[in-house]
């Protein structure tokens, strides 16, 4: 399998994106792919007057709301020889697809996310752990980036290339920790993405509580679910929708997050895009992580967490999901983040069959470990 890039940034956003692009610049025809990939896909969905709508209010909201954001894809296009409409529309398309899917499924992408503290967790140190269930295109594109803004904190996330923000998961200096799910909703509308939410609460947030109150604050574009951990012990599940949010916290036991919302609030707007077979397979994973934690209580820790990720129990209830017949997704990464040490352990492709890279957030610069092994188990 071939290995993923690692990205140093510094700089204003427009500089890290030029960074990003100059860093990247040898997986421009695979980024290229990527995008006609999804600007084909959009087509076979079948664009309408309201698509075009939405997507067109969206980028009039973040030249007004995300200077930053634009900045950054700007820098990404001119670096990676791409106009810039193009870019923004690839970055923004797979978002909006949403208001197309819900009116004419079906799709398949999901991830799976928990976090557990105190009394739940081996020592009371925090844990939160992603499986990215994404497009296989972007195994080959997947990221690790170091990044360094001009002001605010420095954090490292995954993430794809010719992708902004942080567009998978990420931690900060001062042990905030996010990871994103989507969820198809109904809820939808101008605001912003959540690579750009999730960028800006890693450079300006250190703790779940401040996080939660700018996502309360900000303009969302709704379709994803945020789960937040800090080094504190905190955590959290903002469901966001465009219009209303759910909201879920604890300092005591864990949180689990799939493909689906679960708050009063939001519920009702989901919509099981998936195809028959794979129906209702949000629902089994968040029962099989649930069962999973809640019978490791109190021993919840790094190696119970490379099992779970890796663990497999059929095409619907499986956490490490393989390439299947028909579908476009399968597992192409875990995350594991330790807010406390300030520490993510990175596995590259699936995780029953990986290793894991520890990165590390020293006080004085964001370094890479050394692609130090952590741990390789093959799971049946």
């Amino acid at each position: 399998m071939n290995r993923y890039i690692t990205l140093t940034l510094q700089g204003n956003h427009y500089a890290m994106g030029r960074q990003h692009g100059r860093q990247v610049r040898g997986l421009r025809p695979l980024i290229s792919q990527a995008i006609e990939a999804r600007f084909d896909q959009i087509e076979r969905d079948g664009p309408d007057a309201r698509f075009e709508a939405l997507l067109n209010e969206t980028c009039e909201l973040l030249e007004e709301y995300d200077a930053p954001l634009l900045d950054m894809i700007r820098g990404q296009a001119e670096a990676l020889d791409f106009e810039f409409d193009t870019l923004l529309r690839y970055d923004l398309t797979s978002y909006l697809r949403d208001d197309l899917l819900t009116r004419k499924p079906p799709s398949t992408e999901g991830c799976t996310t928990w976090a557990a503290t105190a009394s739940a967790a081996a020592g009371g140190q925090p844990i939160l752990v992603k499986n990215r269930d994404y497009r296989l295109e972007h195994l080959p594109l997947q990221i690790v980036t170091h990044a360094t803004p001009d002001s605010g904190y420095r954090y490292v996330c995954s993430g794809s290339a010719g992708s902004p923000g942080v567009f998978c998961a990420g931690i900060n200096q001062a042990g905030l920790a996010v990871a994103d799910t989507h969820v198809c909703s109904t809820d939808i509308g101008p605001g912003l993405p959540d690579y750009a939410l999730m960028m800006h609460l890693l450079e300006a947030h250190g703790s779940v509580s401040s996080a939660l109150d700018y996502l309360r604050s900000a303009p969302r574009l709704g379709r994803n679910n945020l789960i937040l951990a800090d080094a504190q012990g905190c955590l959290a599940v903002f469901e966001i929708g465009h219009r209303s949010y759910g909201l879920f916290e604890t300092r005591d036991g864990v949180l689990v997050n799939t493909n689906h919302f679960v708050s009063p609030e939001l519920r009702d707007c989901f919509v099981d895009t998936n195809s028959p077979q794979m129906k209702d397979n949000s629902f089994h994973r968040y029962e099989k992580a649930t069962r999973e934690l809640n019978a490791a209580w109190g021993r919840i820790d790094l190696p119970f967490a490379q099992r779970l990720m890796a663990a497999h129990d059929g095409p619907s209830a499986s956490i490490c999901r393989h390439p299947m017949a028909g579908s476009e997704s399968a597992t192409i990464s875990a995350s594991i983040f330790l807010p406390a040490q300030r520490t993510m352990l990175f596995c590259h492709g699936l995780p029953c069959q990986g290793r894991y890279d520890e990165f590390v957030i020293h006080p004085v610069s964001a370094t890479y470990s050394g692609k130090r092994k952590v741990f390789q188990e093959e799971v049946p």
